[in-house]
């Protein structure tokens, strides 16, 4: 499957995994936006970056910075949301301003961003 198909079946399972909890979504006309959607979560918006891994293992390293040595600055991003197939399901958490990857798995210290759909 093309990488750009991966990632916008990412970017709609994540609207509709976020509108079945009762937030608004909106996605930026501009592709060049340096998030991929923004949550209303009633009490502030939240501008989301989506990304997806589609390697079929327990644990899985995803790059998530803007640049071969730029991460995403906390003024772009407030969140990641990172799909991963094998998994069925996202790791979502905040951005600190210096992540450029992360290692992801159920039963690793990243379990407990799994389907983590709390925006503060």
């Amino acid at each position: 499957m093309d990488v750009n198909l991966i990632g916008c079946i990412a970017e709609y399972q994540f609207a509709v995994e976020v509108m079945s909890r009762g937030f608004f979504i909106s996605f930026p006309l501009l592709d060049a936006s340096p998030y991929d959607c923004v949550i209303d979560t009633g009490k502030g918006f939240k501008k989301i970056q989506i990304k997806s891994v589609d390697k079929k293992k327990d644990v899985v390293r995803c790059y998530i910075r803007k640049s071969v040595q730029k991460p995403y600055s906390k003024k772009d991003v407030d969140y990641f949301a990172i799909y991963v197939k094998h998994h069925k399901g996202f790791y979502i958490f905040k951005n600190n301003g210096k992540i450029k990857n992360i290692t992801l798995g159920k039963n690793i210290h990243s379990k407990d961003y799994f389907n983590n759909f709390v925006f503060t």
